[in-house]
């Protein structure tokens, strides 16, 4: 395998091409570079109904043919575990962000643009994100309690169709993408405190998600060392393999397999891993909040008090349940929300959507392991409140050692 084929060595090549070649070009070809990168963004805004629907639609329809009871106590753990998170984000990020930003302040609030678009191409939006949750939420829960196999294949071709042209359009543009966004920052002097700060913040991140998902598993091993470690060296492959392929849906027959080896119960992996691998993402719930609530530091901006982080947290999960577990996807639909509600400028939004990007096999692997650990903790609280059967599948109480 050529190793340059790899997408996140590309986007590592593009961000250190970027430093290297702001001290050559001029201001017309950042200019330029600029320009595609937004073209590329707005491109996907044009597409973000349509990603909303499908994959919110399908998300339900996937789940048609469980017991309601069962389908109704899932999805709402997933919300509870999203909100949850978020929230930790939150009291993460107001304990340690003042003193890791402390003293340092980037231009991102456009007062200042050196470098502009020279042109654009006026993509259409048909329909605001808020609109589209509401329309694919209706679409899959009608169609959930009145079949129609006609309108129920319509919606799982859309999203076959949307993920195709992601796959085939954005995903293999994403290098010039960060190029553009990396170029304009480093001309324009904000990525050197990007690295700066960003180390730091990127730090707190990662230590923030691995602490979280490790407690996921340690509660759901009751605290026992060999069964937890069991359960992360079972995991482990999988999220390896989010990492470097950046896709959680790509991901999902390894999550799959490594999860019925870890509980011994096919049936409810086979239910929850397929349901969640777009709806129940961990690291983004942790990291993309950070990202934005350290980039409001960094810009000058006060937090959020709690009432408005609230209604950005109720907001940010719900949107969750459209995101396309595609390489970015993650970002992609919670942009809007992102600047809604935690009021991040248009140039904030480049900034946390490269940040993003740069870090997306992080955010993925975390993704895929902490769905993982969501199948065994939500397991075994569907036992404690009678949804499964005490009896199922676990004659034997330790998982599968591969």
């Amino acid at each position: 395998m050529n190793i340059f084929k790899s997408l996140p060595v590309q986007l590592v090549i593009c961000v250190i091409a970027a430093c290297f070649a702001a001290d050559f070009v001029t201001l017309n070809h950042a200019s330029f570079f600029y320009s595609l990168s937004c073209i590329l963004k707005d491109f996907l805004m044009m597409l973000l109904p349509f990603v909303i629907i499908s994959y919110m639609g399908s998300a339900i329809l996937s789940l048609e043919q469980k017991a309601p009871l069962l389908i109704i106590a899932v999805l709402t753990l997933v919300c509870l575990s999203n909100v949850f998170a978020t929230f930790v984000s939150y009291g993460v990020s107001l304990a340690a962000l003042p003193f890791l930003t402390q003293g340092k302040m980037i231009q991102l609030s456009g007062a200042q643009e050196t470098i502009n678009t020279l042109f654009s191409v006026p993509f259409p939006v048909i329909l605001e994100p808020k609109w589209a949750m509401i329309v694919g939420s209706v679409y899959g829960l009608v169609l959930s309690i009145r079949p129609y196999e006609p309108a129920r294949q319509a919606i799982f071709k859309l999203r076959n169709l949307i993920t195709k042209i992601l796959q085939k359009s954005f995903i293999p543009l994403l290098p010039i993408y960060v190029f553009g966004f990396v170029l304009k920052m480093q001309m324009e002097g904000s990525l050197s405190v990007l690295f700066q700060s960003g180390g730091q913040i990127i730090a707190l991140m990662i230590g923030l998600i691995i602490l979280y998902i490790g407690l996921m598993y340690a509660i759901a091993a009751n605290f026992t060392p060999s069964r937890f470690v069991t359960y992360i060296r079972n995991i482990f492959p999988a999220a390896f393999t989010g990492f470097t392929t950046m896709s959680s849906a790509a991901t999902m027959p390894v999550t799959l397999d490594a999860t019925e080896k870890n509980m011994n119960d096919k049936s409810y992996a086979q239910l929850v891993i397929p349901a969640t691998v777009n709806i129940h993402l961990i690291g983004d719930a942790l990291g993309i909040p950070l990202l934005g609530l350290a980039t409001l530091q960094l810009s000058g901006l006060p937090m959020p008090d709690f009432q408005s982080f609230a209604i950005f947290a109720g907001f940010f999960c719900v949107a969750k349940f459209s995101t396309a577990g595609i390489p970015g996807g993650g970002i992609l639909v919670l942009l809007p929300t992102l600047q809604s509600h935690l009021g991040l400028t248009e140039e904030m939004l480049g900034f946390v959507t490269t940040l993003y990007i740069l870090q997306d096999s992080i955010f993925t692997g975390s993704n895929v392991a902490g769905n993982g650990a969501f199948a065994l903790v939500s397991r075994k609280l569907m036992k404690a409140i009678g949804l499964i059967d005490n009896t199922n599948p676990e004659a034997n109480p330790q998982p599968e050692i591969a």
